[in-house]
């Protein structure tokens, strides 16, 4: 990482916990994205926790594949760093759009982070999103 950049690592506020803040991102997330919201998850240090899952628009995911997607986007996690150096400059978030669902993965700490799942319906830019997390921490 260069000097100028603030890292994954500087973003959690000193006094809140990660799962503090996902749960006033909640509501937020509700009020701003209404339905198109799916999914809200934190995870620190390899485990997780879905404060948020619409089940209508998660039905077709057991929770095992929820936790080993969720696992999944924690070891990627663990790159951020490097992805940070190479570039000289803060990853801000990963975004993947699938056929129906949109899944934005916003890095807070090396091994903590949120993850925002909405419809892929092109109602909502995945940067006013990004934006509201990183409000949010």
């Amino acid at each position: 990482m260069t000097d100028e950049s603030t890292g994954a690592d500087d973003r959690l506020s000193g006094d809140r916990s990660l799962g503090d803040i996902a749960s006033s991102l909640k509501s937020t997330l509700k009020a701003d994205l209404g339905e198109t919201l799916v999914g809200l998850a934190s995870y620190e240090d390899g485990g997780y926790d879905v404060l948020y899952r619409d089940e209508a628009a998660s039905a077709q995911y057991a929770s095992s594949d929820i936790q080993a997607i969720l696992e999944h986007i924690q070891l990627e996690a663990i790159g951020t760093p490097v992805y940070e150096e190479y570039h000289g400059e803060s990853l801000h978030a990963t975004v993947r759009v699938y056929d129906t669902l949109g899944t934005i993965t916003v890095p807070v700490e090396e091994t903590a982070g949120l993850v925002v799942v909405v419809r892929n319906d092109g109602t909502h830019n995945p940067y006013s999103i990004i934006e509201t997390a990183e409000n949010a921490v």
